[in-house]
């Protein structure tokens, strides 16, 4: 299994990515890519944090089982 720092890195990594995608041609900037790209960018986010909460969970529990 992938280290758990390195996993939440990286999900992090993926967060921030999409954001700020989103802040240079999301729906606010000059020059805003079609809505239903802004719409993926906007479901990637939301996926990416509920993987890191179910992680973050799982964690959680392994470490109080342990």
């Amino acid at each position: 299994m992938t280290d758990p720092t390195e996993m939440i890195a990286w999900l992090d990594r993926r967060i921030a990515s999409a954001m700020t995608w989103l802040d240079d041609h999301g729906r606010g900037s000059k020059k805003p890519r079609p809505i239903d790209l802004i719409e993926l960018k906007e479901y990637d986010i939301a996926r990416f944090e509920e993987i890191k909460g179910a992680y973050l969970k799982a964690l959680k529990k392994r470490e109080e089982a342990a």
